[in-house]
């Protein structure tokens, strides 16, 4: 069965992402094995072309800019945590 490839330039990623898989596409970077997967940032290219006619569940690579590096909430958390003083441990000998 034959998809018709849907202009993803401009999407956000993700949106680009389930727009793929809404039509039966699968949407995959230029480094499928790479360590960011297609989720943050704008596309902004894509191979096969828009409007290009695929097999059901073919890949589409897209290209993404904007996202960052994709790794997710890093440290230090706004606001800082409460600092708390050390407590000397007792163990009840006398």
């Amino acid at each position: 069965m034959a998809v018709v490839v849907p202009n993803f330039h401009g999407k956000q990623a993700l949106d680009a992402w389930l727009t793929g898989y809404d039509a039966g596409l699968l949407l995959q970077s230029p480094d499928p094995d790479g360590p960011h997967p297609v989720l943050n940032g704008r596309v902004v290219a894509q191979r096969p072309a828009p409007g290009a006619q695929v097999e059901r569940w073919a890949a589409v690579t897209v290209w993404i800019e904007g996202g960052g590096d994709g790794s997710g909430v890093r440290e230090p958390r706004r606001p800082l945590p409460q600092h708390r003083e050390a407590t000397k441990f007792v163990d009840g000998c006398g």
